[in-house]
C-alpha cells in the first residue's frame, strides 16, 4: 500500500505481492490459455459446420416446401409446409393473477408479470494500480457506491459490504423491505400449444407477449390500463420500498402469423432435411408473427443464421486473443519486478503483447474456418485456402527478400581520403571508371615520400609522391 493513500470508508484495498501475481499469470498461461484456445476452435469448428448444415437445410426446405391453407389440417400430411393464417384463442388456457391482482383473467398464449420494487442496489468498481517502486506486486482499490434503482428481484441489503459507510446512508438510508405478498413475482408462462389456421403447434414461446394487459386496480394501487403502481410498503423518503407491476400478453389486434414445419396429422413439427455432407438431422421449423411469403421468409431465416455465425466468430475471435495474450502475462509480471523500471517496462510488454496476440488469433481462427469450409464446401474452401497460402508464401518472401537488402547495404564498402562519417559531409557514392598502371623509377637524388613529376605512356604529365619503402632507382606502380 503507497504511502499517504487514504482510504474512504466505502473503499476496500488489498495488497497481491509480486510472487502471487507471478504464480497467477504462470497458471493462466499454462492452464487456462490452452484451454480457452481448444475450447475456442472447437466452437469455431462446430459453428461453421452448423452454419453450412443450416444453409443447406434452408435452401432443400426452399425446395420441398409446400404451401398450405387454413383449413383442412391434414392437408400436405408428411410434407414440410408454409402457411399465413390467424392465431386462434380456442384451446388456449386462461392465466390467473398472484397477489393484489388475483382477478386478473386472461385467455392468450402466455402471460408475462414485469413487477419491480424501488431498492437500494449495491455498484462495485475496482481499480488496480501496480507498485511503482518495483518487485511486481499490485494494489486494488475497490470502491462502493449505493443508489436506489428499480429491480424485479428482491435485493438483501444486510449482506451489503459497505452497508454503514457514508454514501450508503446518504442515498438509500434504510434496508430494503422483503418482497410484499401482495405484489406478483416477475415471470413468463406460456401455453402448451396454439392453432394457427387449423393445425397446431408447441412454438408458443415464438409469440411475442408485448400487449399491455388492464386489470381492475386493487386497493392501495394506482394506476391506468397498464402499468400499476404502490407506495404502501415504502420506508424511507427516498422511495425505496415501492413497487409497480405490469402485465403483458400477446396482441390478439394483430393475430396473423406465418408458420413453417412438417405437417404430422394436423400438428406441425420440426422438419429434417436430406442427408449430405457431414450434415445429418438438421431441422427446420419456425413460427413469426405477421405474413410472410416464401421468398421473404426463406431469406429471413438465411440472414439470422448468418447473423449467427458472425456473432460466435467475433466471440471465438475475442476469446482467443485474450488467451493468447495470457501465454505472455508471466513476461509482464517479471519485468514490473526490476526496481524503478520495471513497471513501465511491464507496461510496455503488455501494450506489445497485445498486438503480437492478434496474429496468432487470427490465424488460428482462419485456420479454423478453412478446414471446416475445405472439408464441408471444397468447390469454395479450396480456392480460399490456396488464395490463403499464397498471399503468406508471398508475405514471407517479401520480408525475406527485405531483410536481405538491408543486410547488404549495411556492408561498408572501400573509402579513399577523408569520409563523411570524419568530415561530417554525408558521402555520396559515384561510378568510378577502371585505372591503368604504369610503372616509375624512383630517380637520384630523391626517396619515400618525394614528389616527382613524370609522363604517362598517353604523354601526359602528372605529380606523384614516392611511397614509404622505395629508395633511389626501385620501380613503384602509378595508377592514373
Amino acid at each position: 500500500m503507497g504511502a499517504g493513500l487514504t482510504v474512504a470508508d466505502n473503499q476496500n484495498v488489498t495488497h497481491e505481492s509480486g510472487a502471487s501475481r507471478l504464480c497467477g499469470s504462470i497458471v493462466a498461461a499454462v492452464c487456462l490459455a490452452p484451454l480457452l484456445i481448444i475450447g475456442m476452435c472447437l466452437m469455431l469448428g462446430w459453428n461453421e459446420k452448423r452454419a453450412v448444415c443450416d444453409s443447406k437445410a434452408i435452401l432443400a426446405g426452399e425446395r420441398e416446401v409446400q404451401l398450405m391453407g387454413c383449413t383442412n389440417p391434414r392437408q400436405w400430411n408428411g410434407a414440410l409446409v408454409m402457411m399465413n393464417c390467424d392465431v386462434k384463442k380456442e384451446g388456449l388456457p386462461t392465466f390467473t393473477g398472484e397477489g393484489d391482482f388475483s382477478s386478473l383473467r386472461y385467455t392468450g398464449t402466455g402471460l408475462k408479470v414485469k413487477a419491480e420494487m424501488y431498492q437500494c442496489v449495491e455498484s462495485k468498481h475496482t481499480e488496480t494500480h501496480k507498485d511503482r517502486s518495483g518487485g511486481g506486486g499490485s494494489t486494488t482499490i475497490t470502491t462502493y457506491t449505493y443508489r436506489p434503482e428499480w429491480k424485479e428481484k428482491p435485493i438483501d441489503s444486510t449482506i451489503f459490504e459497505k452497508r454503514y459507510s457514508g454514501n450508503f446512508m446518504q442515498h438509500c438510508g434504510r434496508d430494503n423491505p422483503s418482497w410484499p405478498s401482495g405484489v406478483p413475482q416477475s415471470g413468463t408462462k406460456y401455453a402448451e400449444s396454439v392453432n394457427v389456421g387449423a393445425v397446431k403447434t408447441k412454438l408458443v414461446s415464438s409469440i411475442p407477449l408485448e400487449t399491455p394487459i388492464g386489470v381492475n386496480t386493487p386497493s392501495g394501487w394506482n394506476g391506468g390500463t397498464s402499468q400499476y403502481r404502490s407506495s404502501k410498503w415504502r420506508v424511507s423518503s427516498s422511495g425505496i420500498g415501492d413497487v409497480r407491476v405490469t402485465f403483458y400478453g400477446n396482441d390478439w389486434a394483430h393475430p396473423a402469423a406465418t408458420l413453417l414445419g412438417k405437417n404430422v396429422n394436423g400438428e406441425i413439427t420440426a422438419w429434417t432435411a436430406p442427408d449430405s455432407w457431414m450434415c445429418s438431422g438438421s431441422k427446420l421449423q419456425d413460427l413469426r408473427m405477421g405474413s410472410f411469403n416464401k421468398d421473404e421468409l426463406f431469406k429471413s431465416l438465411q440472414i439470422e443464421s448468418a447473423i449467427l455465425t458472425w456473432i460466435l466468430r467475433f466471440v471465438g475471435f475475442g476469446i482467443l486473443w485474450f488467451a493468447f495474450s495470457l501465454l505472455f502475462a508471466p513476461l509482464e509480471v517479471m519485468a514490473d519486478c526490476i526496481p524503478c523500471i520495471g513497471p513501465f517496462l511491464g507496461d510496455s510488454i503488455e501494450a506489445v503483447a497485445c498486438g503480437v496476440s492478434c496474429l496468432p488469433a487470427t490465424a488460428c481462427c482462419s485456420l479454423v474456418v478453412g478446414i471446416v469450409w475445405v472439408a464441408m464446401r471444397p468447390m469454395v474452401g479450396v480456392p480460399l485456402m490456396l488464395f490463403f497460402c499464397v498471399v503468406m508464401v508471398a508475405f514471407f518472401a517479401f520480408g525475406a527478400q527485405s531483410k536481405k537488402r538491408r543486410s547488404f547495404a549495411a556492408v561498408p564498402g572501400p573509402v579513399y581520403g577523408a569520409t563523411g562519417a570524419q568530415s561530417g559531409v554525408p558521402v555520396v557514392a559515384v561510378p568510378v571508371q577502371p585505372s591503368r598502371q604504369f610503372q616509375v623509377q624512383v630517380p637520384a637524388g630523391c626517396g619515400p615520400g618525394s614528389v616527382i613529376q613524370v609522363t604517362t605512356p598517353e604523354g601526359t604529365l602528372v605529380h606523384v609522391t614516392v611511397p614509404g619503402g622505395c629508395s633511389e632507382g626501385s620501380f613503384f606502380a602509378v595508377a592514373y
